[in-house]
């Protein structure tokens, strides 16, 4: 994770984590989408060994890891980190926050994410304690309101309102479909950078298909 950054106040550090099975456009679209809009300095990417809610990732750990910092590698915003795939799993936000904010202590922390993943929020552990430790960006997508779920205000009170709604157009990749394309042959060129396809394909990952 690397030596803290050192306090400085007023700082906003987005932080987007995902399985990243593959990392795609559509993550780093979010990514610039949540930067601009809220000025964001610097958005982690921040690839889950386990995640407590989800299935086995299909490639280990240090593969994403390397197809994320390829991501990274071509925009200056991004930076990967490996906050989660240094611990033990499952991976718990709560816990990733508390260690990011001893990283950039001073800093103000804004967790990005779908809404779709925001309607299991109230599952996570210690939601309470996730949003005492950041602001949620929540991006829309497609079939959701982009709106609280009504259950939230009973349960996390004045917090929701460190809950911010971002729109953004829908984009349709998703690394399902990625991976079944992989899998099958298709194309995958221009859903994901150049440099993750080209690791995909030397490491020869993704290549049986997924039912």
């Amino acid at each position: 994770m690397g030596a803290s950054d050192g306090g400085r106040p007023g700082r906003r550090i987005g932080v987007l984590g995902g399985t990243f099975d593959p990392i795609h456009h559509a993550h780093l679209f979010t990514a610039e989408v949540a930067a601009s809009a809220f000025r964001l300095e610097r958005v982690l990417l921040v690839p889950a060994r386990r995640s407590p809610l989800k299935g086995r990732a299909a490639v280990p750990a240090r593969e994403r890891v390397a197809m994320s910092r390829l991501a990274a590698a071509e925009n200056p915003l991004l930076e990967m980190s490996t906050v989660e795939v240094d611990r033990p799993p499952p991976s718990y936000m709560a816990d990733t926050l508390g260690l990011l904010g001893q990283r950039f202590e001073g800093a103000d922390l804004y967790l990005i994410l779908g809404i779709d993943a925001l309607q299991d929020f109230l599952e996570w552990r210690e939601p309470e304690r996730v949003l005492d430790q950041c602001r949620l960006i929540v991006v829309s997508r497609p079939g959701y309101e982009l709106a609280v779920p009504p259950p939230f205000a009973a349960r996390l009170g004045a917090r929701t309102g460190r809950i911010l709604m971002q729109p953004m157009p829908e984009l349709g990749i998703s690394s399902t479909d990625i991976r079944r394309r992989i899998g099958t042959g298709e194309p995958v060129r221009y859903l994901l950078p150049q440099g993750v396809e080209r690791y995909i394909r030397e490491r020869r990952l993704y290549n049986k298909a997924e039912p």
